[in-house]
């Protein structure tokens, strides 16, 4: 039989919602193994489960609510007008969304296609019909037709409406345009901790970036009582993108030389003051999740859509997957004897 996991570990899984008892059955070691490292493993729907309907839109975060996931993964941007908007790009992608109208007849910015989130009001951005083909590489997808870009308060509505009160969040602030740091960061960041804040969201919700500057905001305005204090979740594409074995630090990690912690993801993100790491989970090894669990830090790679993949990874003990296919993790968590999230009918309106 494999050893118990550490009681810090425990009680960090504890911390950030994604622990609970461990099932009765007799499962085997594998299984065994995911099963005393998580209790209640984290399935995450990956912009809502974008493989499955529209990414990032109402549709697809009420389908992944009836599906049954632990989580709601979403990324968040800044319109021009400061508005919380629930997207991915930087701009505006031909293949996602279609021009209807200008918002004013002789709009000298439309079409608005190809600008940035950041240069658009709200009110430009909603006249985008951001549903209107299924997205390219995934054939299956549903399309939620006539989409409009969401405001992470409307997310928080359905989830409201819904009486999803066991659904997490795990809300991303983007790096706009590429780059790191900075006042735009700033102002995403404190804006979507106050929306927390105001919806009564913050015991369910954990705050993700790829730029650690903005956990690190977080994490001070915590400290400050400034704002709510969430779990903060390292997010990295891998050991080039974090700089290791290069001279100096990346803008990425706030500042951080990553080579002064081994290279290690875990190390790093422990001494920031960070609670969970996110890879991508082509870079997850076993001495990864071992570093992290030894560190009390759970472990949630992304984007895994591949049955084997989930399989491997489940197998070496990550603590959840963000995926693409949420219909396809819960299946798999039921085949290995996995507690499954609850899941939530919409409410008609």
């Amino acid at each position: 039989m494999l050893p118990r996991i550490p009681a810090a570990v425990a009680a960090s899984l504890l911390a950030v919602g994604l622990a609970s008892p461990v099932m009765a059955a007799e499962p085997s070691e594998s299984q065994l193994k995911t099963n005393e490292r998580n209790g209640s493993f984290d399935l995450q729907a990956h912009r809502g489960g974008l493989a499955e309907w529209t990414e990032e839109s109402i549709a697809a975060f009420g389908n992944a609510l009836e599906v049954g996931v632990t989580t709601l993964e979403l990324d968040t941007m800044l319109s021009e007008d400061g508005k919380i908007v629930v997207w991915h790009d930087d701009r505006i992608q031909p293949s996602k969304c279609a021009d209807t109208a200008p918002v004013v007849a002789g709009d000298p910015e439309f079409p608005y296609v190809g600008q940035r989130v950041a240069d658009l009001s709200f009110a430009q951005l909603s006249t985008l019909n951001c549903g209107y083909q299924k997205l390219p590489g995934y054939p299956e997808q549903n399309v939620a037709e006539g989409n409009r870009i969401a405001q992470l308060k409307d997310v928080f509505a359905l989830v409201k409406e819904s009486k999803a009160k066991k659904v997490r969040f795990n809300i991303e602030t983007k790096v706009e345009d590429g780059r790191a740091g900075g006042h735009a960061m700033e102002k995403l960041t404190v804006a979507v901790l106050d929306e927390i804040q105001d919806a009564g969201m913050a015991q369910r919700t954990t705050l993700q970036s790829f730029d650690w500057a903005a956990l690190n905001l977080a994490r001070d305005l915590a400290a400050d009582k400034k704002a709510p204090k969430l779990p903060l979740v390292a997010l990295t594409s891998g050991d080039k993108a974090m700089g290791v074995g290069q001279p100096g630090s990346v803008p990425e990690l706030g500042g951080i030389d990553i080579d002064d912690y081994d290279g290690s993801l875990a190390k790093a993100a422990k001494a920031q003051g960070y609670d969970v790491i996110s890879p991508a989970f082509a870079a997850v090894t076993d001495q990864m999740i071992s570093e992290a669990h030894d560190l009390g830090l759970p472990v949630i790679p992304w984007t895994v859509n591949s049955r084997t993949d989930m399989e491997r990874l489940m197998d070496m003990g990550v603590d959840g997957i963000i995926t693409n296919f949420p219909t396809r993790l819960r299946e798999l968590m039921a085949e290995r004897g996995l507690k499954l999230p609850k899941s939530y009918t919409q409410v008609q309106n």
